[in-house]
């Protein structure tokens, strides 16, 4: 092979080489933008299902912050839901999903998601928008171990009125 054929061939494999990048990165990119795209237009479809379904929409795109410690120094992070909604006189956090396998709630990321939805917010439930399926799931934690009541047990208060009634006859009987 003459050094003219060596060079050709050493400049169209790097060529290749490149195109083949680009045309990599292109496609990369394109499926991103369709991605987000139908994310878009999955989200504004959540907004006729929910309403349908008699929920109003107060905040889309809402954020809070979550604050937490790190090595007992306090950090905190940004947290957005896509939907804050209302029905009945309760607030929801809604996620909205399309897809193949994020609208399960048994998809780590999206129940991961969730719960930390459910831990900055604090809404009396959540809602995860399946815009695949067309519905609206209703999910609850903390099935497994303690209540997910936020006022105390009421066996606690039943102790504690059992110990004034008790301390009140004792007193009287002094």
């Amino acid at each position: 092979m003459e050094l003219l054929q060596i060079l050709g061939c050493a400049f169209l494999l790097v060529a290749g080489g490149w195109l083949a990048l680009r045309v990599r990165k292109w496609f990369a990119d394109f499926k991103m933008k369709r991605r987000f795209a139908k994310g878009a237009e999955a989200e504004k479809d959540a907004v006729a299902l929910l309403e349908r379904h008699g929920y109003s929409i107060l905040d889309g795109q809402a954020s809070d912050e979550n604050v937490f410690l790190v090595d007992g120094e306090e950090t905190s992070s940004a947290v957005r839901a896509d939907y804050i909604v209302e029905k009945d006189g309760q607030r929801f956090v809604v996620e909205v999903k399309s897809g193949d396998s994020a609208p399960s709630p048994t998809h780590s990321e999206t129940r991961r998601q969730l719960l930390e939805y459910e831990h900055v917010f604090r809404p009396d439930g959540l809602i995860l928008a399946d815009m695949t399926a067309g519905v609206l799931k209703r999910i609850e934690f903390g099935l497994k171990g303690a209540p997910m009541s936020r006022t105390r047990s009421p066996l606690r208060w039943k102790h504690l009125l059992g110990a004034l009634i008790a301390g009140t006859i004792l007193g009287l009987a002094l």
